[in-house]
């Protein structure tokens, strides 16, 4: 049976309840400075994952609410707020409410109708997440789409970070597309995610709703590219679907 592997957050999940979170809470603290709440939440997102793989790669690793939650002082600063006035700036109940935001992630459209596309087209779905199993599998079961808890995978299993090859290796030996002559395929809206596991050995399929930009200067250009989720299932079970 053909297998496809999801990203998770970003890719079927939308990170906006956190940006509206740290709206609601800072968004008038941070204008004054002239920064976009939004923006700030995004920068803080992008610097997370760097810090989360950097930390993986020499074999430091943290889970990554756990940066996220001890780094916002950090941007803070970087996006503007002066040093004199970062003290106080917020409580640790804003923080509290920011992150929890951030956990609360909404599906994003046509995630179910996907999934039923994939399923009906024989592909055997699984998704492979920096998020522990217990949070994927609350994003999954409050927005009403199935996903099984023994085809949920973590990167905490092997205590690696994604981009890192451990994670991918694992993924495809877990979801059996490791033997020969399987399908695999891995599907994302990160195009870093994409490129490491196409150098990990899968077909890759990217969907634009989160980066807009594939910029293929820069990570290459994927098996199948596509502009929302829907499309996405139609797209994988037309390319890769037994015939």
């Amino acid at each position: 049976m053909p297998s496809v592997v999801f990203d998770v957050v970003g890719t079927c999940f939308s990170y906006d309840n956190g940006a509206h979170a740290l709206h609601a809470r800072l968004g008038d603290k941070l204008a004054k400075y002239g920064i976009p709440s939004k923006l700030l939440f995004y920068s803080w997102i992008t610097s997370t994952e760097r810090d989360y793989s950097y930390l993986s790669q020499i074999k430091q690793y943290k889970p990554f609410l756990e940066i996220m939650s001890h780094t916002f002082t950090r941007i803070l600063y970087q996006a503007g707020v002066p040093e004199s006035d970062l003290e106080g700036f917020y409580t640790q109940e804003d923080l509290d409410y920011i992150v929890d935001g951030h956990r609360n992630l909404k599906p994003r459209e046509g995630l179910a109708e996907m999934m039923q596309i994939l399923r009906q087209g024989g592909f055997d779905v699984w998704c492979c997440s920096d998020a522990n199993v217990e949070r994927v599998k609350g994003y999954f079961d409050k927005a009403g789409v199935e996903m099984p808890l023994d085809r949920i995978l973590s990167a905490d299993m092997v205590k690696a970070g994604k981009p890192e090859p451990e994670v991918y290796k694992f993924a495809r030996q877990k979801a059996g597309s490791d033997k020969p002559g399987e399908v695999s395929v891995f599907a994302a809206s990160h195009a870093w995610d994409c490129a490491a596991a196409k150098a990990a050995g899968f077909n890759v399929a990217y969907t634009t709703t989160y980066e807009y930009d594939e910029c293929v200067a820069v990570f290459g250009k994927m098996d199948l590219v596509v502009p929302d989720l829907v499309s996405l299932g139609k797209g994988i079970v037309d390319k890769w679907g037994k015939k």
